[in-house]
């Protein structure tokens, strides 16, 4: 860390113009989570089940032994079809007939068929200060160095609509025929909280009399603006304050 930190000071001040006023080590707070998830298989609806749920739509039909004959397709095959359209909630049975559910109706109307596949887990980073949500594929280990926690730090649940919009965009696939589609959360366990070591420099441009922050965080390896905004919002009043006033800051 000490190398680390004589790099970024030599960097930020660089610029003869500018002054380091103060140098702080923390760490921001992150909340690992092992989620769990609804998976769907999207595929284009086949001719045979399109025509049997327009049949269904149109007509009282129990039997499938006369879907079989209007259609000049053998039995078994239109039961196991009905079987399967009634088990993923297409169509139900009451005392006339078949009839499509709102969910058979929006997938007719779409041209589109669904069916459930294995669900799956996953594990998930959420920073609160950052506001942000990321896929990571182990669960990181505690840092060795103890520092002070992020003085503007949160403490916040994991929103289940961010974790799904999430894992949406990083799992959601397209296979051969088929889409395989992340549709609900169905558990989000909170695991452990790491730290991420933090690198802040407050810094004074003399020529543009301009306070203003840098802070690196050794998590992402790169100057985080996020937390730049933060700080210089809650404090750029104060640094000058304390500057005007000939105390340090």
């Amino acid at each position: 860390m000490d190398k680390l930190n004589n790099r970024l000071r030599a960097e930020v001040a660089s610029n003869k113009d500018v002054t380091i006023i103060k140098e702080l080590s923390w760490h921001v707070p992150l909340v690992s989570h092992d989620v769990s998830f609804a998976r769907v298989k999207r595929l284009k609806m086949d001719i045979l089940m399109k025509m049997l749920l327009l049949a269904f739509q149109e007509a009282d039909i129990r039997r499938p032994a006369a879907l079989a004959e209007m259609l000049f397709v053998e039995e078994l095959f239109i039961r196991d079809l009905i079987d399967k359209m009634h088990s993923t909630q297409l169509i139900r049975l009451d005392a006339k007939g078949y009839r499509l559910t709102e969910k058979g109706l929006g997938q007719l109307e779409k041209g589109i068929f669904e069916e459930a596949m294995e669900g799956g887990e996953a594990y998930i980073s959420y920073s609160a200060v950052h506001d942000e949500y990321r896929l990571i594929e182990d669960i990181p280990e505690p840092a060795e160095e103890e520092l002070p926690v992020y003085r503007y730090a949160l403490e916040q649940k994991a929103d289940s609509r961010r974790v799904h919009e999430l894992l949406a965009a990083e799992l959601n696939s397209s296979e051969e025929g088929y889409q395989a589609i992340v549709t609900d959360i169905t558990g989000c366990d909170e695991l452990r909280t790491v730290y991420s070591p933090c690198l802040e420099f407050q810094l004074y441009d003399q020529k543009q009399d301009l306070f203003f922050a840098r802070v690196w965080n050794t998590r992402l390896g790169a100057w985080d603006g996020v937390l730049e905004k933060q700080i210089e919002e809650k404090e750029l009043v104060e640094w000058r304050e304390a500057m005007e006033q000939g105390e340090p800051s």
